[in-house]
């Protein structure tokens, strides 16, 4: 198999619109496959003007990205952007792909997948299953359901109550 036909194998395997394998790196088998990925297109639509250009000013590659496995092996992507000079209005630009999540070194796929689990099991167990550190899963969960478009009226959750009452018949404190 040609290096082209296992990049395009591996396109073809991680599935992410809009975006083509360029490289695929693997250190040892239980270290996870990294793939660089690159934009289909090389064009972006200037925030300013609104005209497409495919100027491309400068490249920038991410630290790596936490992806959905294949399987039992967990994948990480380097994400090749680009950053755009827009001639008309003189501007440069980075878009932003909804594949992504602003913040979070992990794909909006890998986030709902996350939220699945937590869901059915609890932050720690999802958390070790999915081989991310608890506290940065947390941040990644709250984010992620803070983005998901909430009825409206709602406001994000500030603090839980307690039930006093929950709290002194655990504690052994309560007066009888």
């Amino acid at each position: 198999m040609s290096e082209r036909d296992r990049l395009e194998f591996w396109t073809k395997a991680l599935n992410l619109p809009g975006f083509q394998v360029v490289h695929e790196r693997r250190d040892g088998l239980t270290d996870p496959l990294r793939l660089t990925v690159i934009p289909d297109m090389p064009l972006g639509l200037c925030p300013a003007c609104r005209r497409a250009t495919d100027n491309v000013h400068k490249t920038h590659e991410s630290a790596a990205v936490k992806d959905l496995p294949l399987g039992p092996q967990s994948v990480e992507l380097i994400v090749r952007t680009y950053q755009f000079h827009c001639p008309h209005c003189e501007g440069y630009f980075t878009p932003r792909h909804p594949a992504f999540a602003p913040g979070a070194h992990a794909t909006e796929r890998f986030l709902e997948h996350a939220a699945k689990l937590i869901r059915f099991s609890d932050m720690h167990n999802a958390a070790a299953f999915l081989a991310v550190p608890e506290k940065t899963l947390q941040n990644w969960y709250y984010d992620y359901v803070e983005r998901q478009a909430p009825a409206p009226g709602l406001k994000p959750i500030k603090s839980l109550g307690i039930d006093e009452l929950s709290l002194k018949k655990s504690t052994g404190s309560s007066c009888a």
